[in-house]
């Protein structure tokens, strides 16, 4: 059987900025490279440290365009890291008091908090985001809370309880 080129599918393949277009004469398609369906990488995080920068780091209420940073194409996440004492007795743990907080564009963040020390405790808590510009204008502290009670409500409940075996 003979068919007439008129009849035929014509297709035309065109490769542009990683599309792959086919197109023939019923309907049109877009296929994408890898390349092309990756995440493209255009996040902006806001840089600075307390050491530095003081109050403004903390309260980022205002125009602090100088404090905006690009993030380098390895660099996929914001992070706010804060660094925070406290003291303790045998009966009273003090609050913590913020020492540092740094905020800034990381390659790997990994959240939570761990604390260090007896009497003179150190609480380290790192925060991530990424799903949106500028997500590290928090404090940090929601780490520090969650990772607290997620270390210290476990050993409260045994120590009420006088032993695991009682849970």
């Amino acid at each position: 059987m003979l068919v007439s080129l008129s009849e035929a599918l014509i297709a035309s393949v065109v490769v542009v900025t990683g599309k792959l277009l086919i197109t023939d004469s019923s309907e049109q398609q877009q296929h994408r490279t890898k390349a092309a369906t990756e995440k493209q990488h255009d996040l902006w995080c806001y840089r600075c440290d307390t050491m530095v920068d003081g109050e403004r780091c903390l309260d980022l209420v205002g125009n602090y365009s100088y404090m905006h940073t690009k993030c380098h194409k390895e660099q996929k996440k914001c992070q706010v890291r804060r660094i925070s004492m406290s003291t303790s007795t045998d009966e009273i743990t003090g609050k913590p008091k913020m020492w540092l907080l740094q905020r800034n564009c990381s390659e790997t963040c990994e959240p939570g908090c761990i604390v260090i020390g007896e009497r003179t405790k150190l609480h380290s808590c790192i925060t991530c985001c990424d799903e949106k510009n500028f997500c590290n204008a928090g404090s940090g502290c929601v780490a520090f809370e969650l990772g607290f009670w997620n270390l210290y409500l476990p050993l409260v409940v045994i120590l009420q309880y006088g032993g695991i075996g009682v849970l």
